[in-house]
């Protein structure tokens, strides 16, 4: 008993070693810029949730991580006019390796690494301004993903800085195209140029406090691989244009 004392006077509060598994929550709110540079353009607000999960009994080294999202976006071209008001879900999951053993309250400090699973599912079903028809838009990608993140500073108000940035392994993009008319097929175009970066910062009183972190991310993918498909009258060529995404926002992190 007079040793589990002493460790428990002798441990700072907030590098205190926690034990069994560690849930952390968080929730956010943010804009979601989507464009097809030279063809269109989807945007609108989004919110998320955010889980993170952790156990010394891993090692300290491992986590896994979600991430949903979902917004309300206008779509906009000047060849094929507007639609408002589709939705749009995103997810990521991650397992991540850190570096350096993670035994204290907090998300891991230093170098981290490991893979990801992103999915996205866009609606934009419907008839724009112009008469034009939507479809359905899918999509699955495996990523590897790289984060540094500082420690947080001393004092009353706690501050880290967390980058993280991805390569695109492998991913495959299904457009529904039989929405629009049946003689359409769907199509699945395989993407694999990819990278987003991804920067935050964390702002807590103490660190079993709650937070608050601002973030911005931006994605960027190539042109993926062009499908031939054909109808009654015509030959097409099917192709998943480059795209540019921006994300900004900030993440409540619960106590």
């Amino acid at each position: 008993a007079t040793g589990t004392a002493t460790t428990t006077a002798n441990t700072a509060p907030d590098t205190a070693v926690a034990s069994g598994l560690r849930w952390h929550w968080a929730t956010s709110a943010g804009l979601n810029s989507y464009t097809e540079p030279g063809l269109m353009r989807l945007q609108g607000p989004e919110m998320g949730l955010h889980l993170r999960l952790s156990d010394v009994a891993w090692g300290g080294h491992w986590g896994l991580e979600a991430d949903v999202l979902y917004g309300r976006q206008d779509y906009e071209s000047m060849n094929t006019g507007r639609l408002t008001n589709i939705p749009n879900i995103e997810s990521r999951s991650r397992i991540m390796y850190a570096h350096t053993a993670q035994r204290t309250e907090g998300p891991a400090m230093g170098l981290s690494y490991g893979l990801a699973v992103h999915t996205l599912w866009n609606n934009l079903d419907g008839t724009t301004t112009t008469g034009a028809g939507g479809y359905v838009r899918k999509a699955i990608q495996l990523w590897a993903p790289v984060r540094w993140r500082t420690g947080l500073a001393p004092g009353s108000w706690a501050t880290a800085w967390t980058a993280e940035g991805g390569v695109l392994i492998s991913g495959q993009h299904t457009s529904v195209l039989s929405q629009v008319s049946a003689v359409y097929p769907d199509i699945t175009n395989r993407q694999d140029k990819g990278v987003y970066l991804q920067f935050s910062s964390e702002h807590r009183q103490g660190l079993r406090a709650g937070a608050w972190s601002p973030f911005v991310r931006f994605t960027w993918l190539g042109d993926s691989d062009t499908v031939a498909f054909s109808t009654t009258t015509r030959q097409y060529q099917g192709t998943e244009p480059l795209s540019q995404r921006w994300q900004v926002g900030a993440q409540w992190l619960l106590p």
